[in-house]
């Protein structure tokens, strides 16, 4: 696996030598691998409700490349380890394209407080869904009927 990723790293470094970026979005995911039979490093995973790998991936959002991978057991949360996973790619990106503006996507399963410190302190923009919850839910509600009273306004009603 390490040296697919040093592959990968070399190949994306020759192909922003070539036709460089200033503009990167980083997507996080994960995935549920099933596997039959006992595995290696295969677990269960409740949310899936099978026997697997749960891997982590790192994807260019313009281009849908690969950027990074790394096989985790079936049982792991989606955000584990997703600082040290991440953390070195924006860091080779930035000594890269210095300038460039680079911005992390990801689910409601990375929205964990230490990934939005590693993007501030990088100063880098991220976009993760949040878990709906009841404080989340009313706010948006009061936004919602705020933005429906101005619509109600400027139409003459």
């Amino acid at each position: 696996m390490k040296q697919l990723q040093q592959i990968n790293q070399t190949l994306n470094e020759r192909i922003q030598a070539i036709k460089p970026s200033n503009h990167f979005v980083f997507d996080l995911d994960s995935a549920n691998f099933t596997t039959c039979g006992n595995q290696y490093g295969t677990n269960y995973n409740a949310h899936y409700q099978t026997n697997g790998y749960h891997p982590l991936v790192l994807f260019d959002g313009l281009t849908g490349d690969c950027i990074k991978a790394v096989l985790r057991a079936g049982n792991v949360y989606t955000s584990r380890n997703v600082v040290g996973f991440v953390g070195p790619v924006m860091k080779d990106y930035k000594k890269m394209s210095p300038r460039a503006t680079i911005v992390v996507r990801g689910d409601s399963g990375f929205a964990v407080p230490a990934l939005y410190e590693l993007c501030e302190e990088q100063n880098i923009k991220y976009a993760i869904r949040l878990k709906s919850n009841k404080r989340l839910t009313s706010m948006a509600q009061d936004i919602e009927n705020e933005i429906r009273n101005r619509m109600d306004i400027n139409n003459g009603a």
